[in-house]
């Protein structure tokens, strides 16, 4: 009996280790699928938006900014014909004039005025020696020569009062404008004594209108007549010329410090003279540049980077950029044609991250809105 009760005790203990030992393999089990990621656990993916790789026609170009102007060759200049003073100005600078249209009214001066009368006195008593010294000829009493000499004189003095009068009106005369125009300048007001020969108005032509730009002086070495140009004006819903470079003046304006280009505008041009004008000036012209839109060059410092996607997911690879225009830069290295680019939403992404196009949440928010 003793015996028996010793096996059926020893049976029990083992049965349960047994039980022990499935309980912590149970457990271990249990444990280590608890520690283990699953492989259904959600990855982070991105919205964002991509544009394409291209190539294209690229302009390498200067801007340069500066007005309209007349062209020096198209501005008539008003003179006073003799030493005048200015007794009224008709119209004002930038008023459009006509053809035969008075512009100012000029006096003799004082000086001019006694000039008058001294010349006219001049003729009267040449001719009153003229006539004395024929009548002395009839009396055999002067000699041909006298008569002859006297008539000169006379012819002389007579011209020299006639001209002057011409010139003066007798007194007082009316510039008008030669040809249709704008009025450029006054340079003389009302009262002003003005020189013989000396400027009393200028006229321009609006058929024909030249820009001035200022540049730099290193950018006057690259820059050659017949350069194309595109000149826009600064103003709101300003117009846009195409143009040509006629000459590059390599002068430096000391207030500016810049050299110009002087561009000649095609007749019927839609800008004024004085106008402000922005000029993009073509220095070279690239076939085959690529090509992607500017928003896509992200700066990490000082170096250039964008994020390409392939099947998803983003790469980030690093840049050189070349010429840059308003909306696309050219890029000599780290992309290729065809490529699709980030355009938005790249600041929020790390190399290697998963992608989705769409817009990201900031835009699609901004949207709603």
């Amino acid at each position: 009996m003793g015996g028996a009760g010793t096996g059926v005790g020893r049976l029990d203990q083992g049965y349960e280790m047994k039980r022990i030992a499935v309980g912590a393999a149970a457990l271990a089990l249990a444990l280590a699928a608890c520690s283990k990621p699953t492989d259904n656990a959600a990855t982070p993916v991105a919205a964002v938006r991509t544009a394409a790789v291209t190539t294209r026609m690229l302009d390498e170009t200067i801007t340069a900014y500066g007005q309209v102007e007349f062209n020096p060759s198209a501005v008539r200049t008003l003179t006073a014909t003799f030493e005048a003073q200015v007794a009224k100005i008709h119209v004002t600078v930038g008023e459009a004039v006509q053809a035969g249209q008075p512009i100012v009214t000029l006096m003799a001066s004082p000086t001019s005025r006694l000039d008058l009368d001294r010349l006219a006195r001049e003729a009267s008593v040449t001719s009153a020696e003229h006539a004395r010294l024929q009548r002395l000829r009839a009396d055999g009493l002067a000699a041909d020569a006298e008569v002859t000499a006297a008539a000169a004189a006379a012819a002389t003095a007579r011209e020299a009062s006639a001209n002057l009068r011409r010139l003066t009106g007798g007194g007082q005369i009316t510039l008008r404008a030669p040809v249709s125009g704008v009025i450029d300048s006054l340079p003389a007001s009302p009262g002003a004594l003005v020189s013989a020969g000396g400027a009393v108005a200028g006229l321009g032509s609006t058929s024909q209108l030249n820009a001035r730009l200022g540049i730099e002086v290193e950018d006057a070495q690259r820059i050659r007549p017949g350069a194309a140009i595109r000149l826009t004006g600064l103003h709101e819903d300003g117009a846009a010329v195409a143009a040509r470079v006629a000459s590059v003046d390599r002068r430096v304006e000391p207030s500016t410090r810049l050299a110009a280009v002087i561009v000649s505008l095609p007749p019927g041009s839609p800008v004024l003279p004085g106008e402000a004008l922005r000029g993009q000036i073509v220095l070279s012209t690239l076939p085959n540049a690529t090509v992607a839109p500017r928003v896509a060059v992200l700066y990490d410092g000082d170096r250039p980077y964008v994020f390409v996607v392939v099947r998803n997911v983003a790469s980030r690879r690093p840049v050189t950029v070349g010429l840059e225009q308003a909306d696309v830069v050219q890029l000599t290295s780290g992309v290729r044609p065809g490529e699709r680019v980030v355009v938005d939403g790249g600041p929020a992404l790390s190399d290697g991250m998963m992608t989705r196009e769409g817009p990201p949440p900031a835009t699609a928010t901004a949207a709603k809105q």
